[in-house]
């Protein structure tokens, strides 16, 4: 029988700090059985936890007809989820989906009811992704994107199992080992940068390769949070917009290296940047940066420098590793002081660093503001890669 008003199950996220100060998220869903007593049910995703709650009302609510379950058209479903996304899901998010949806999903999918989805099916559309050279994050993201639809369809009646669910999906998770710009590298990046007059993009350069934060949050610094000797870093910018960090987690702080100190008041005492709450990298029109003003600023300068000195065209999300490795390299900070200045879990930074840990645990520590200073010194293009310090 349907359950009481109110007492229909519900997903809540839960937050646990650990005593390294990093903060779990997990999601659950609360319920009340059979016998009133009210329960919660750990979950490993938000997908599975959506699921779950859909099993669980389906259990105390009245049964569709058999002939009518899973008619509907995955097509004529799909705004019914995305509706119901938009007040869980972020922006980026749901852009992403909305990609995928379109690329790859309402081709294969579009026009077939749910009833007529099986595992078998799925499996098979997963490998023609991948004989389409998809790559495995992309093909793990629809697969996913597709879970994430029937579980809500289940909520709502109108399938009665999630074929996705049983369907081995692409692991994820980083291949190949990440590759340190050396900070003789961002020097000379940094000293062809002030050679074109182009004082944003080389501050902006040494800010995500000295500090370690991500671009989002390197695009919501504002004055207030350069200090003496640390950086608070405690909002991200998505498609200009303010939110939270990548983590969840209310805010961190930042060795702030004795170069970037420099170069960031140099950068400030250019541009008239003198009140507490004024942003470090605004717009023209002092606005936060949208996802367009991002990929412009990659495309037309990042990558302009970059190729100039025959590096290609790597991610700016990348010179964060540079970050990382000085810090490893001066064998002062433990993995989980590390991981706490980046803004991720100590686990991550194993995985990650790794093999940057065990290449300078039997050399000399370096001091990180030295290296980067002698790294300036031998940078110098035709004069200027110490000029604006002078």
């Amino acid at each position: 029988m349907p359950r009481p008003k109110g007492r229909e199950p519900r997903i809540e996220v839960r937050r646990h700090t650990l005593k390294d100060g990093t903060v779990r998220e997990y999601p659950c869903v609360r319920y009340f059985d059979r016998d009133g007593v009210r329960r919660r049910l750990r979950c490993g995703t938000v997908a599975e936890a959506e699921f779950e709650r859909a099993r669980i009302a389906l259990e105390g609510a009245p049964a569709p007809p058999v002939e009518a379950q899973g008619r509907m058209l995955v097509s004529e479903f799909w705004p019914v989820w995305l509706a119901d996304a938009r007040g869980r899901l972020e922006e980026n998010t749901l852009n992403a989906y909305e990609f995928y949806w379109a690329g790859q999903l309402e081709p294969r999918f579009g026009d077939v009811a749910f009833r007529d989805i099986t595992p078998r099916a799925v499996s098979q559309w997963r490998v023609e992704l991948a004989d389409k050279g998809v790559g495995e994050e992309s093909i793990r993201k629809c697969m996913v994107l597709l879970q994430a639809v029937f579980s809500v369809a289940v909520e709502w009646g109108e399938a009665t199992q999630n074929p996705v669910s049983v369907v081995r999906k692409p692991r994820q998770g980083r291949r190949r080992a990440i590759t340190v710009t050396e900070p003789s590298r961002v020097e000379r990046l940094r000293a062809t940068m002030l050679e074109a007059d182009d004082l944003l993009c080389a501050t902006l350069t040494v800010t995500l390769a000295y500090s370690g934060v991500r671009p989002a949050e390197a695009l919501a610094l504002e004055r207030r949070h350069i200090r003496d000797e640390t950086l608070l870093v405690e909002q991200a910018v998505s498609c200009g917009k303010l939110k939270l960090q990548k983590t969840g987690r209310v805010y961190r702080t930042v060795d702030l290296l004795r170069p970037l100190a420099v170069d960031l008041a140099i950068w400030m005492e250019d541009k008239g940047i003198v009140r507490d709450d004024a942003l470090l990298f605004p717009r023209p029109d002092g606005g936060w940066w949208t996802k367009d003003d991002w990929d412009n600023w990659r495309k037309r300068h990042f990558h302009r420098h970059t190729k100039t000195l025959g590096l290609g065209t790597p991610r700016p999300y990348d010179l964060r590793h540079s970050f990382a490795s000085l810090l490893i390299r001066e064998q002062r900070a433990s993995i989980v002081d590390i991981a706490d200045q980046l803004g991720h879990a100590p686990t991550e930074t194993l995985n990650t660093y790794s093999h940057v840990v065990r290449e300078h645990r039997r050399k000399t520590p370096i001091d990180a503001a030295d290296a980067i200073l002698a790294a300036r010194e031998g940078s110098t293009v035709n004069g200027v890669g110490r000029g604006r310090e002078a």
